[in-house]
């Protein structure tokens, strides 16, 4: 030990190998970080990827046990002026192919999302809904959910921490950063595995302090250093009973799967048009004509 410490290559060494099992040298005191605090470092740890190609499968059930799958694909992108861009897109089944959720957030944080169908032509239905109650197009998932937390937004008060099946937890409660007591109501209730920065479990709850869904992230993987995934995110519905489950079966970090292009309501109905409906015919055709007459 004492020729390590005299080798200055050697005592960087062994600071390297410390700092990747310990939260202070990533700047975050256990003891003393506040909720946002720790939420920056989760932030910092986890998100922070510029470019992101994802292909999904999106597995709902309902409480009768019934199943219906979507296959879809996730883009993000981080520009150098620190806008994001986020398009995910359905492939399969065929009623909803071309379906595309799109969402731009600026520099300040003002996030703008839209809603593709292609049904209705060339036009963006604007998502404006409540972050909790806005479920996605029949899943369980909010558009908010999909797109991320914007942390200047919100105010983070933590809690107790926890342990749960041997492992430890912070739990940060969320809240809206515009909201004023005596109305702070409570959002969501993470909870932060100590051990990994990560938020593996959330709770979501209704207007009236109820947990409405709950929200669960599995099989992680390192994907960059330190940095970690889910390649499965469970989200409950409480109230009606309803699962949702999104699977990634492929990820890939490069700029050239998500070009600037395909963010644009141009590039949707280019390779989305419209398809019109076959419009029904009152007429016989002349093979009918010609069975009648036989």
């Amino acid at each position: 030990m004492k020729i390590l410490f005299r080798n200055p290559l050697g005592f960087l060494l062994l600071l390297t190998i410390f700092c990747l099992h310990s939260q202070e040298c990533i700047g975050l005191d256990s003891s003393q970080a506040t909720g946002a605090e720790i939420m920056e470092e989760v932030d910092k740890r986890h998100q922070h990827f510029p470019y992101i190609y994802e292909e999904q499968s999106l597995v709902m059930m309902d409480r009768n046990g019934d199943r219906d799958t979507r296959k879809v694909r996730r883009y993000s992108r981080v520009e150098e002026n620190g806008s994001v861009r986020f398009l995910l897109l359905f492939d399969y089944p065929r009623e909803v192919k071309g379906v595309a959720l799109l969402a731009h957030r600026d520099p300040n944080g003002k996030t703008r999302k839209y809603i593709y169908l292609p049904a209705y032509g060339k036009q963006l239905l604007e998502s404006t809904g409540d972050e909790n109650g806005d479920n996605f197009l029949g899943t369980d998932f909010s558009v908010e959910n999909l797109t991320g937390e914007i942390i200047s937004e919100h105010f983070y008060a933590r809690g107790e921490d926890e342990e749960r099946n041997s492992a430890k937890y912070y739990v940060i409660d969320v809240y809206r950063a515009s909201d004023r007591l005596p109305k702070k109501r409570i959002l969501r209730r993470h909870y932060i595995q100590q051990d990994n920065l990560f938020i593996t479990l959330t709770h979501h709850f209704d207007k009236h302090g109820r947990i409405a869904r709950v929200q669960s992230h599995h099989d992680l993987k390192v994907v960059d250093q330190d940095m970690l995934r889910a390649n499965m995110i469970l989200m409950e519905n409480k109230k009606e009973q309803h699962l949702s489950l999104i699977k990634t079966s492929r990820r890939i970090f490069s700029h050239d799967y998500v070009p600037a292009e395909i963010f644009t309501a141009e590039w949707l109905y280019e390779n989305y048009p419209q398809i019109k409906p076959v419009e029904e015919s009152n007429e016989e055709s002349p093979l009918e004509l010609q069975e009648t007459a036989e």
